[in-house]
């Protein structure tokens, strides 16, 4: 257990922000389950199919606006999905009637646009639930509790894949197989990867009694969980070990000492051990679903932080919905002194919970793009692949004309996009986010404003998100003019 006393005294040193850091995750939540984020309508014509892009588009306009790197895109959400799959039904939500194609893919076009904004898009999966049983009987013999009855269990109206079925991780591996196989996805993201504890005693008799080996249930539960874990990460990663696998576990790991008490907890009723599943190399990064406010936000903050280590990345659940009246009615201060916690204790960046209230909340929204996002981050480089070092780029040219400076470089063969910095004086800085202009230039040329920078650097990305070392051009050198 932590020391209570250390851990609170940290309460005090929330309010001033820190230096916008070069590498920092930028998540948001974009949730399709019951169309909260989107889609507002669904498809099932060429026109409605171009409103749902054109609402897509601009939300991802919006939040590249603000600076954000990356979309957790609900790819599936309780037995039904976004994509074109042979596994599981097409959800409602976008087409209007269960198991059809709204007559595009979404989650291939929802991809092609974060790329073309600059931003990673990764799979956000819904688990464990499978749906409620009025969902199942829309979609009739292709629901998943009717496909698969063997591997799954009634809880209060609810079905839910049984972790202690081992056709459970096989089942699940099997979904995020076929997106990694299929989409040029930078990520899948597991969520509700936990028993559901709160809604009472998990219907698991049959299946303990037949795998359970005498192990103790609470003990067995978190083996399964864990196993799914494992499991999904050894697909993913034996089809492109790029792809990061990460997690949501709940916010908090164990009570710490002093502090309410409560069963809630990853190593609680849900069963889960996120902080194995980084010291194995499961998982690149978790996002703990922080959504607390004051004591039990920030020492369970720092608790996270300390538990982790260097074993992989941790970025923090932030609750933006809390700021909805009916939701916490939390102050903006609120978020703002967590947002710059997690940059004094030194994560791996933040996550917002959801899309829509960083649009219904237009202060939190101009704290982001003007202070806290101002400059441009990149992806954190992934811990868990080889440790060879991506050649640097060279020959860099500045050609310079009224219209703008057109920079060229040639290519570095393991690179799949350029970071370009600039500066307005003969000195640049490579480690100063202020000067980072570009994240996700995947040409060898990229066009700037004209005069208004005097030096440049350029720098290669791999698919491990590993930066080079930079590859400079001053204003001393020869510059060519046309």
């Amino acid at each position: 257990m932590r020391n209570l006393f250390t851990l609170i005294i940290l309460l005090t040193s929330w309010v001033i922000a820190t230096a916008s850091p070069k590498y920092e995750m930028r998540a948001v939540w974009l949730t399709t389950n019951w169309g909260l984020d989107w889609p507002s309508a669904p498809a099932s014509n060429s026109h409605e199919i171009a409103q749902q892009q054109k609402e897509m588009r601009a939300i991802l306009d919006e939040v590249a606006a603000l600076g954000f790197n990356t979309i957790f895109f609900q790819a599936r959400t309780r037995g039904e999905v976004f994509y074109n799959s042979a596994i599981e039904p097409w959800s409602h939500i976008v087409s209007g009637k269960p198991g059809n194609s709204p007559g595009y893919d979404p989650l291939a076009f929802v991809i092609d646009e974060c790329h073309s904004r600059g931003m990673e898009c990764h799979a956000w999966l819904i688990s464990i639930p499978a749906g409620s049983v009025r969902q199942s009987q829309r979609h009739g013999n292709n629901a998943t509790s009717a496909r698969h009855p063997e591997m799954c269990v009634k809880l209060k109206n609810e079905w839910y894949l049984d972790p202690g079925n081992p056709q459970t991780a096989t089942y699940l591996a099997s979904i995020a197989k076929e997106i990694a196989t299929n989409y040029d996805i930078d990520g899948i993201h597991l969520d509700y990867i936990r028993y559901p504890g709160e809604h009472g005693r998990f219907p698991d008799d049959k299946s303990y009694a037949t795998y359970g080996q005498g192990v103790p249930l609470k003990e067995w539960r978190m083996n399964n969980i864990t196993h799914i874990v494992h499991t999904v990460s050894n697909t993913v990663k034996a089809i492109d070990n790029s792809i990061m696998v990460s997690t949501a576990p709940l916010g908090r790991y164990e009570i710490i000492d002093g502090l309410p008490s409560s069963d809630w907890v990853c190593t609680g009723s849900a069963c889960q051990d996120p902080i194995s599943w980084l010291n194995n190399g499961y998982n690149d990064f978790i996002v703990p679903m922080m959504y607390y406010s004051q004591h039990n936000y920030f020492p369970y903050l720092a608790d996270w932080v300390d538990r982790v280590g260097n074993n992989g990345y941790m970025v923090a659940g932030l609750g933006a919905y809390r700021m909805d009246k009916r939701e916490g009615n939390w102050s903006l201060d609120e978020l703002k002194e967590q947002i710059t916690a997690t940059r004094q204790h030194g994560t791996a960046g933040q996550a917002y919970f959801r899309m829509q209230h960083l649009r219904q909340f237009p202060d939190l929204a101009h704290l982001l793009a003007c202070n806290y996002y101002q400059y441009p981050a990149l992806i954190p480089p992934m811990r868990h692949c080889n440790t060879s070092t991506i050649p640097p780029t060279h020959s860099i040219e500045v050609s310079r004309c009224h219209t703008g400076d057109t920079i060229r470089w040639e290519a570095v063969e393991d690179a799949i996009r350029y970071a370009v910095y600039a500066s307005a004086t003969d000195s640049i800085d490579t480690s100063d986010s202020s000067q980072l202009i570009h994240t996700w230039v995947t040409d060898t040329t990229v066009i700037v404003p004209a005069s208004q920078y005097r030096s440049f650097a350029i720098t290669a990305i791999d698919r491990y998100r590993r930066e080079s070392l930079p590859q400079y051009h001053f204003s001393t050198q020869q510059v060519n003019h046309f």
